[in-house]
C-alpha cells in the first residue's frame, strides 16, 4: 500500500477525532514538538521497528517523544497506528497531520532557512513583510539554520519557495560551466 495513502487516512482520522474531542490544537501542538524529538532522536524509528519491542513498550516510547502529558486523542491514535502494525508510519502521519490541520484552519507556514543565525531584527522584518502580504491568514513562522547553503536564504511561503542561497547560484554556475556533477 502507498505510503502517503497511508499517512493521509490516518492523519485525516486523527484530524477528525481530535476536532470532535475539540483538542486539534493540542494534538497539533504535539504532532510539531513529536516531529522535533524524532528528528533529534534518530535511534526512535529504530526502536519502533524492532519486532521484539512490546506494543505497550511502543506506546510509551511513543507517549514519551513529545515530551509532555500526551492527551487521549494522542494516546487513540498511537495505540490504532501500533494495534495495525502502522508504527513504522508514525512520521510521515505526524506530517500529514501538521498539514492537514493547517489547510483545515487557514495556517500559512513561512520556513526561513539561513546559513547563519539571524538577529531578532532581521526575523522580524521578514514576519512583518509576510504577515502584509499574507493580511488574510493565519501565519506560522519557522527558521531553521542550514550552514550547507553557504549563504544567502531559501524562503518557504506555503507551496511557493524563494532560493537565494550561495549554494544554488554555485550549482547553476557549475552547471553551466558543465561542472555539476561536483556538486
Amino acid at each position: 500500500m502507498d505510503e502517503g495513502l497511508i499517512a493521509r487516512r490516518y492523519a485525516k482520522a486523527l484530524l477528525r477525532y481530535s476536532q470532535e474531542l475539540g483538542a486539534a490544537d493540542l494534538v497539533y501542538e504535539k504532532m510539531k514538538l513529536f516531529e522535533i524529538n524524532y528528528i533529534a532522536h534518530p535511534d526512535l524509528q529504530k526502536a519502533l521497528l524492532n519486532p521484539l519491542l512490546s506494543p505497550g513498550d511502543k506506546e510509551m516510547l511513543l507517549s514519551t517523544a513529545i515530551g509532555i502529558e500526551p492527551g487521549e486523542a494522542y494516546i487513540k491514535g498511537i495505540r490504532l497506528l501500533i494495534k495495525n502494525h502502522r508504527e513504522m508510519y508514525v512520521r510521515q502521519i505526524c506530517l500529514m497531520f501538521q498539514k492537514l490541520y493547517r489547510e483545515a484552519y487557514g495556517i500559512i507556514r513561512v520556513k526561513i532557512t539561513t546559513a547563519v543565525e539571524l538577529s531578532k531584527e532581521a526575523l522580524e522584518q521578514i514576519e512583518d513583510y509576510v504577515k502584509r502580504r499574507y493580511a488574510s491568514k493565519k501565519i506560522e513562522f519557522v527558521h531553521k539554520v542550514d550552514s550547507t547553503i553557504i549563504g544567502g536564504f531559501v524562503l518557504q511561503i506555503g507551496t511557493e519557495q524563494l532560493d537565494a542561497s550561495l549554494m544554488k547560484e554555485l550549482k547553476e554556475i557549475g552547471v553551466g560551466l558543465g561542472l555539476e556533477e561536483n556538486y
